[in-house]
């Protein structure tokens, strides 16, 4: 076979591939303002179009440069509304110093601050503007924040829903899926402590979990139902129970980050699913890590943390700490106008790094991190220890679990000092067991049969081969709070016990009697 007969094979197979395809149309739905959330979704959202889906995209972040066969409806209001438009709305750091009720309620905050921004962005009038014959054979929605957007799951006349989130597997996650979440053994999100808790632990637990519940559906849910309903031109059905709609779930988690948990069969982990093959690095970049004597640190904060919210106090302590280790270079992913003072040879400061390709070099030895989910999975995964420094939400119980599983040390930002900070970096940069204990986590991590981000894709599939198959989702949603906790059939039992521990003691009570009469009645006769 020539070469030219050989090219024409080729062309002829991609393209009976490509129209053997079982093109679906998909809407996802994105309004949590949060770019890492954005980072964890995208890469599914440009696997399915790949794979010759048509992808809809609902969304607070966009893509620059999207595939062909995907369509971004920009929530363009989101962010203004969250920063207060110049005046202090979510202000981060005030949010770290919150005791677990304060952050829970903050929590439900930020929830509603998108759904105020996506109600006032023209993107949802877009997707409104639809007609309801428009046919979607799949939502996928991002269920971190609240069912604000998910509306449209009713417009659309309810094609199957997909529910996916990066924040670990949520306090509320039961409610969607059925499941059970005992706190005895489950830690709210703002506990920093794990699964085996003392007695008061578990009675706090208890306390605020109940309290996330009750605020949640009395304060939260009603909340966003008002604020959907004025945007929206059609009646829209109770949004709690429209997540009860999700056919299957996608958590970012893994056993050998998170405790593990009791999860229905319908919940996949796919913890690291956004981690893909790194790619080489700039030049630039690539000689400075090399060319590092003992080996390079990378300190990277995440996509909502701006670098301005350490204050130059801070950021000073940073770079001093930093010039007294020469002998390692490290990378500062800085992102505000001016050093507050000259940094050292053995600092490069950029507004941009290639997180994940940096965390795969060998030669990258720690991570000074906030601790988020995504960042957390990429450090466990290339093996790179972690300098922890929380700032809000579930950072800092992130940092702790770290700190536990002896992979990494934690920071405090009220009693930061340059001292603390290199003390802190020595830690996870000589001590070998630290360095040990990290690598084997990474060796669990990659331990699976397959990449989390095929294993999401084969169930997104499983799914539109099988709509509405609701077999694997628990029984528990069918069920009442009573008959879900048992509490009308212990009820009945109490009061079954009650009943016959009163008949019994009146038997005992009136036999004693008849004995007594009886008695008194043998000695008169005497």
């Amino acid at each position: 076979m020539d070469k030219h007969n050989v090219t024409m094979y080729k062309v002829l197979v991609v393209l009976v591939l490509i129209c053997s395809v079982n093109s679906a149309n998909i809407l996802v739905l994105m309004s949590v303002p949060s770019p890492s959330h954005f980072l964890l979704i995208r890469p599914i959202v440009n696997n399915l179009a790949s794979r010759g889906h048509n992808v809809t995209v609902l969304s607070v972040n966009t893509d620059f440069d999207p595939p062909v066969n995907v369509s971004y409806i920009h929530l363009e209001n989101t962010y203004n509304v969250l920063n207060g438009n110049g005046t202090v709305a979510n202000n981060i750091l005030k949010r770290g110093e919150e005791n677990p009720f304060q952050a829970t309620m903050s929590f439900y905050r930020f929830g509603t601050l998108g759904c105020i921004g996506a109600t006032s962005s023209k993107g949802w009038q877009t997707l409104q503007d639809y007609p309801d014959t428009f046919h979607f054979d799949l939502i996928i929605y991002d269920f971190t924040t609240g069912p604000c957007v998910l509306g449209f799951l009713h417009k659309f006349n309810y094609p199957p829903l997909i529910s996916i989130t990066g924040f670990s597997i949520p306090q509320f996650s039961h409610y969607l899926v059925g499941g059970y979440k005992p706190s005895s053994t489950v830690p709210h999100f703002t506990m920093l402590y794990d699964s085996d808790m003392t007695f008061s632990q578990r009675m706090y637990n208890f306390v605020v979990q109940n309290f996330d519940s009750i605020y949640r559906q009395w304060v939260f849910l009603p909340r966003i139902q008002r604020l959907a309903q004025k945007a929206s031109n059609f009646p829209l059905p109770n949004l709690g129970a429209l997540e009860e709609h999700t056919q299957l779930m996608l958590v970012n988690s893994n056993p050998v980050v998170d405790p593990a948990e009791i999860l229905p069969q319908n919940v996949i982990a796919v913890g690291g699913l956004q981690i893909v093959q790194p790619k080489p690095l700039p030049e630039e970049i690539a000689k400075f890590i090399e060319n590092s004597r003992k080996g390079a640190v990378l300190f990277a904060m995440g996509t909502n943390f701006k670098s301005k919210m350490f204050t130059p106090e801070r950021q000073a302590m940073f770079i001093e700490a930093f010039n007294q280790l020469p002998e390692y270079n490290f990378l500062w992913k800085f992102d505000d106008e001016n050093l507050p003072m000259p940094a050292s040879n053995n600092l490069m400061v950029t507004p941009w790094l290639p997180q994940n390709d940096i965390l795969a070099h060998p030669n990258v030895k720690a991570f000074i991190s906030h601790c988020g989910m995504l960042s957390t999975y990429e450090a466990s995964f290339h093996g790179v220890p972690i300098v922890g420094l929380p700032i809000y939400v579930d950072q800092h119980r992130n940092a702790q679990r770290t700190v536990r599983a002896g992979v990494g040390v934690a920071l405090d930002m009220k009693t930061l000092s340059a001292d603390k900070i290199r003390q802190a970096l020595l830690q996870v940069l000589e001590d070998s067991q630290i360095q040990s204990k990290m690598k084997k986590r990474s060796a669990l991590l990659k331990d699976q049969p397959e990449k989390p981000i095929d294993r999401a894709l084969w169930w997104i599939e499983w799914v539109l081969r099988h709509p509405h198959s609701n077999h694997l989702r628990s029984p528990l949603l069918k069920l009442n709070y009573l008959a879900k906790n048992n509490l009308d059939v212990f009820s009945l039992l109490t009061t079954i016990i009650v009943i016959v521990f009163i008949a019994g003691y009146k038997c005992l009570k009136n036999t004693r009697k008849t004995n007594i009469k009886t008695l008194d009645t043998n000695k008169k006769l005497k």
